[in-house]
């Protein structure tokens, strides 16, 4: 059986996660692969289920929208910024991104 990988959240984003708010998820590096199965943890390493990377899109922050908002649990674009912003610093509009979108296919255990 191959081994799975993390994928690490705070926990009110893997809460959005796993209730099906939030459908993808947005970071810095091109760590994990489409068609990839990881383990969801929150950032302790407490794993909460699995799911399936269906698609993996590379975009410039100038690029994002607020579609991409919605699908990440935002509200707005303005709201997905200020939260990338809070995890990574300062962003530029040309500043690479990779957006993983995400079918969480079983949940472990429910979010206290």
């Amino acid at each position: 059986m191959a081994r799975h990988r993390h994928l690490k959240f705070k926990l009110e984003y893997l809460r959005d996660l796993i209730k099906g708010r939030k459908h993808t998820t947005i970071r810095r590096e091109r760590k994990y692969d489409e068609g990839e199965i990881v383990y969801i943890t929150d950032l302790k390493g407490r794993v909460y289920g699995r799911a399936f990377i269906s698609r993996v899109e590379e975009k410039r922050i100038g690029d994002l929208s607020d579609d991409d908002a919605r699908r990440d649990g935002f509200n707005s674009l303005r709201e997905l910024i200020h939260a990338l912003e809070n995890i990574y610093g300062r962003l530029d509009s040309r500043d690479v991104i990779y957006i993983y979108h995400l079918e969480v296919l079983e949940v472990f255990r429910d979010i206290e």
